[in-house]
């Protein structure tokens, strides 16, 4: 790869030229190629936010919480201890963690089987970050904060919706 700026010969892929130390990585990344792309690079994770999130306190029994999550139709609840995020609980957590002892377990604290510190995104990333998140985590949730406080809940559902929304408008 030759350096735009001194003209030098570098190694393809190479962050800084050797010669000059200029950056050169804007020459690998990949561009663009159609509408949906750009979009998904340019807009935030602010837009996919469609409801307030669902919070619990850690000492929230269980059952209770268990109960939000049907009677909300929701995957997840963020568990807040103040303004701090201290964990998450979905319907994995559900299933792995409780499975049919779940009503034996119906007036232990939430605390007890919540994931705890859950990967969190910045309201003003980009969508494609978030999607990175996801997929190299696995996570199906993932709570967004402001300033260090819960806005909302993105889910995988919420970036696949915005995908196909945004295919149907292309040209």
């Amino acid at each position: 790869m030759i350096c735009p700026f001194c003209y030098e010969e570098n190694i393809d892929g190479a962050d800084a030229c050797e010669h000059c130390q200029e950056p050169l990585d804007f020459l690998t990344r990949p561009q663009p190629v159609s509408n949906v792309e750009r979009r998904l690079l340019r807009d935030n994770v602010l837009s996919l936010l469609q409801r307030q999130p669902v919070v619990v306190e850690p000492s929230e029994p269980v059952g209770k919480v268990l109960q939000v999550l049907v009677d909300r139709s929701i995957g997840c609840v963020v568990v807040v201890d103040g303004q701090d995020v201290v964990g998450i609980f979905s319907e994995r957590d559900a299933l792995q963690r409780l499975n049919v002892e779940a009503t034996k377990f119906a007036d232990r604290p939430i605390s007890e089987f919540m994931t705890p510190s859950p990967e969190t995104i910045e309201a003003d990333a980009e969508i494609v970050f978030a999607l990175h998140k996801m997929d190299v985590g696995g996570y199906r949730h993932l709570p967004v904060l402001r300033n260090g406080r819960i806005v909302g809940v993105i889910s995988i559902r919420d970036i696949l919706q915005y995908i196909t929304s945004r295919l149907a408008t292309v040209e």
